[in-house]
């Protein structure tokens, strides 16, 4: 079968995610599983955005607008862009398979960090091989070191990504080096900063967004999700903003009817819900300060997070932590897959769920 496979392809390792509940359930035969392995937000949805999902239920032996139009025109108000700086994908995932196939051209490179959201790679490799894909190792606080990057771009460097804050190590880079390292990148690369943690940034006065290196004309692509703080994780809805010669080059690859009639209702509701987005940031921040203490009380080194997930290193190897902890009927995220083996991610959950993982935590390292 390989004869049959694209090279590139055989060079992928599968995209491994969290486990889910049903699986683990099955598995070791429990009644209670808490899942906080996938940065999903818990709170429930609000009730404007589950009745404009069953009302659109109605009207589902329909095509979606394979436009986006009432989307991209109200995240465009919001973000203070023309509309046709906007784009809506099926996830932040698909955008990045998306701007991968647009922009890099035979030879070029895409240049980033290690330790970050694998699916940058995955992106590349199955695009233009493995070798196309270049890493910079993180500086001593798991932080993007935009430095040695900077220092890495070449000619054939096309496209690099910046994840702020970052993704598994929650890591945030302040907006001096950031503004920095935009002036001083050659004009002809393409930066995208995926923003997908950005609301649950503590002080967003020191947050660079993207959006005014976008008005003045940049190659900045802004990536933005609703899987996150606007906990529509299930129904696949992301979004870039750029400037309109980026987009437009963009939406000749995209794929019509890319997001769901339901999707598209259910994320134009939630932006009309701003309760909920603070109060999701709110309850964040609360739930993790009190988390991050108590895996601190248990010894256990934790990376302080600008995000909704805390990456932890345990003594005893992760792959057992992870088995012992699923017996117990918690699902965390073993960090492996991301570069750093010896590392466990967990999501910040609503209080009782962040309970039962420190009572099982704790009896699982005892």
């Amino acid at each position: 079968m390989e004869s049959l496979v694209n090279p590139n392809v055989l060079q992928i390792s599968p995209y491994v995610p969290g486990k889910p509940v049903e699986d683990i359930q099955r598995e070791f035969n429990l009644k209670k599983i808490v899942k906080l392995a996938s940065n999903e937000n818990l709170l429930p949805i609000p009730a404007n955005v589950a009745h404009a999902i069953r009302d659109e239920l109605q009207q589902i032996h329909c095509y979606p607008d394979s436009d986006n139009y009432y989307l991209r025109q109200r995240l465009a108000t919001l973000n203070n862009l023309p509309l046709d700086q906007v784009i809506v994908g099926a996830g932040s995932v698909e955008l990045i398979h998306m701007l991968v196939r647009t922009f890099l051209k035979p030879g070029e490179h895409v240049l980033t960090s290690e330790k970050t959201f694998s699916l940058y790679k995955v992106a590349t490799t199955e695009f233009a091989g493995e070798a196309a894909y270049r890493e910079i190792p993180m500086d001593e606080n798991l932080c993007f070191d935009l430095e040695s990057i900077l220092k890495r771009v070449d000619r054939q460097t096309k496209i690099i990504f910046i994840t702020n804050p970052n993704n598994p190590t929650g890591t945030l880079v302040h907006s001096n080096a950031i503004r920095q390292f935009i002036q001083k990148v050659p004009h002809d690369k393409i930066i995208v900063l995926d923003n997908a943690y950005q609301e649950y940034v503590d002080n967003q006065e020191d947050y660079v967004s993207g959006l005014d290196e976008i008005q003045a004309g940049k190659n900045i692509i802004v990536l933005r999700t609703f899987s996150k703080i606007y906990g529509l994780a299930g129904l696949r809805i992301g979004y870039a903003m750029a400037k309109p010669e980026i987009i437009s080059m963009l939406n000749r690859v995209k794929a019509p009817f890319n997001v769901t009639r339901v999707g598209q209702r259910a994320a134009l509701a939630s932006l009309e819900n701003e309760d909920y987005k603070k109060r999701s940031a709110n309850l964040n921040r609360i739930n993790k300060a009190k988390l991050l203490a108590q895996m601190e009380n248990l010894g256990l080194r934790v990376i302080p997070s600008q995000t909704n997930f805390l990456l932890f290193f345990p003594e005893i190897a992760p792959a057992e932590l992870n088995v012992r902890l699923l017996k117990e009927g918690v699902i965390i995220r073993p960090a492996a897959g991301f570069g750093i083996p010896e590392g466990m991610r967990v999501t910040v959950g609503l209080e009782e769920d962040n309970e039962f993982f420190i009572e099982k935590l704790k009896k699982v390292l005892s």
